[in-house]
């Protein structure tokens, strides 16, 4: 079970931000920053609920979303773009403020059914 859940944990991370890819323009850089933040948020929080034996899962959520950053870019360059240090670096960023957020405040995801409605929401709490 635990190998399945960090496989599609990498592989969500690889389609996720392979699609971030963009021009160095302030919604662009945004999207890196927001895009690399949930992706360090989600394997922060897989690693911590599926993984116990890890000490440190937001250490691994930032390993693993500024990995892909820099994987990613590495990739552009090699198929003939540039490699921004721009989006690295911003990228890289949300990394680490994702991981930490989650580190600190656990976001669990919550659904609620009635009878005829669903709502998808999420829950923050503060760990002490």
């Amino acid at each position: 079970m635990k190998n399945k859940v960090l496989l599609c944990t990498v592989l969500a991370g690889i389609v996720c931000g392979s699609s971030a890819r963009a021009s160095d323009g302030f919604k662009s850089e945004t999207s890196h920053f927001v895009g690399n933040a949930l992706l360090a948020s989600a394997t922060t929080v897989v690693v911590d609920k599926y993984m116990p034996t890890v000490k440190r899962p937001a250490l691994t959520g930032f390993i693993f979303s500024a990995t892909e950053v820099i994987a990613g870019e590495a990739y552009q360059q090699m198929t003939g773009s540039k490699f921004s240090v721009l989006d690295a670096a911003v990228g890289t960023i949300g990394a680490a403020v994702g991981a930490y957020a989650t580190d600190k405040w656990y976001i669990e995801p919550k659904m609620d059914t009635t009878k005829k409605d669903t709502t998808y929401s999420v829950m923050v709490s503060r760990r002490f």
